[in-house]
C-alpha cells in the first residue's frame, strides 16, 4: 500500500510519481502506466517523450532512468494530471467547424458548445410565477415563500434551491464542459448563501451538502444524486462537486469526458447545422 502526504491543495491523500513534465499546468503532453489495480491504483507515470526513452532502452533500467526525473505527487494531482495529459484520437479541434445557436443570446457561434444550463429546478411548475425578485443580500424572511430569478429558487417557503455549474473536465485539455443546473439546500444553508450573496466573504463558507434537483438529459435519472456545493466569489455561481458514485455523470465528473463525448452532447443538445 502506498504512502500518504500532506497536499497543500487537496489535503492528506495518497503519494503518488510521475515524471517532471506531469507537474504543474501541462497539457496534452501525453499519461503514460501500467494498467491500474485493486493493489496500486496509482502507478507510476511519464509523457509521451519519456516513453520514447524508456522504449528506446529497451524499458525502465539504469540507463533510462538517468534520463528522466520524477516528481512526487498526491494523488488528486496525479488525476488532475492524468484528465489533462491524455491525448485522445477525436480532439476539440475537430469541432472547430460545429455550428450552433445559443438559447440565450440567440446568437450563431462557431465551435465547441461547452456550456448547456437548465432554467429552472425540476420542481419549479410552468404554472408558478417568478415574480421580479431581487435578492441581493435579502434575508429569507424578507422573502416571497415561492420565487425564482437567475441564482435562487423557494417553493412554498420549504423547498430551496440554488444555480451553479457541474463541471466535467474534458481529457487531454485544460477545458470543462459544464452543465448549468440547479441543487436543493437546507433552509438554513440557502438562508445563509442569501445574506452573503454579495460579500466577498462568503468564499469562506463550508462546501454544502445537497442534492442535484434536475433531471440532466442522456444520463440515466440524475434527480438527487448527493453532491456539495463549493462558494464562490460574489458573481460566480458555485461549482457542485459530485459524491464519487457509479452513476455516468459521477464518473464523468471524477475520471472526464474525451472530445468525443462533448460532441455526442453538443449533436443531441444543440444540433449541427
Amino acid at each position: 500500500m502506498a504512502d500518504k502526504i500532506q497536499c497543500s491543495t487537496h489535503g492528506e491523500a495518497w503519494a503518488t510519481y510521475v515524471c517532471t513534465h506531469l507537474v504543474g499546468d501541462s497539457v496534452a503532453l501525453g499519461f503514460n502506466r501500467e494498467e491500474p489495480s485493486a493493489e496500486k491504483q496509482f502507478p507510476n507515470a511519464w509523457c509521451d517523450e519519456c516513453e520514447k526513452i524508456q522504449v528506446a532502452h529497451g524499458g525502465w533500467n539504469e540507463q533510462s532512468e538517468k534520463l528522466t526525473k520524477i516528481s512526487l505527487l498526491c494523488s488528486s494531482c496525479y488525476e488532475r494530471a492524468r484528465i489533462r495529459n491524455t491525448r485522445t484520437a477525436f480532439s476539440l479541434q475537430d469541432l472547430a467547424g460545429f455550428r450552433w445557436k445559443c438559447g440565450s443570446c440567440e446568437e450563431w457561434h462557431t465551435g465547441p458548445c461547452l456550456d448547456i444550463a437548465q432554467p429552472e429546478p425540476y420542481y419549479w411548475e410552468e404554472t408558478l410565477d417568478p415574480g421580479n425578485i431581487q435578492t441581493g443580500t435579502a434575508s429569507l424572511a424578507e422573502l416571497p415563500a415561492t420565487f425564482l430569478n437567475e441564482d435562487f429558487c423557494a417553493i412554498n417557503g420549504t423547498d430551496f434551491f440554488i444555480r451553479g455549474i457541474i463541471q466535467l473536465p474534458i481529457l487531454g485539455t485544460d477545458e470543462h464542459f459544464c452543465w448549468g443546473t440547479w441543487e436543493s439546500l437546507s433552509r438554513d444553508n440557502f438562508g445563509r448563501l442569501l445574506a452573503l450573496h454579495d460579500d466577498p466573504k462568503r468564499v469562506d463558507l463550508p462546501a454544502m451538502f445537497s442534492w442535484l434537483s434536475r433531471k440532466l438529459p442522456d444520463y440515466p435519472d440524475t434527480l438527487s444524486l448527493k453532491m456539495y456545493a463549493r462558494i464562490q466569489a460574489p458573481g460566480d455561481v458555485p461549482y457542485f462537486e459530485l459524491e464519487p458514485a457509479d452513476h455516468p455523470l459521477a464518473k464523468e465528473q471524477h475520471q472526464g469526458i474525451g472530445p468525443e463525448r462533448v460532441r455526442e452532447i453538443m449533436m443531441k443538445q444543440v444540433g449541427e447545422f
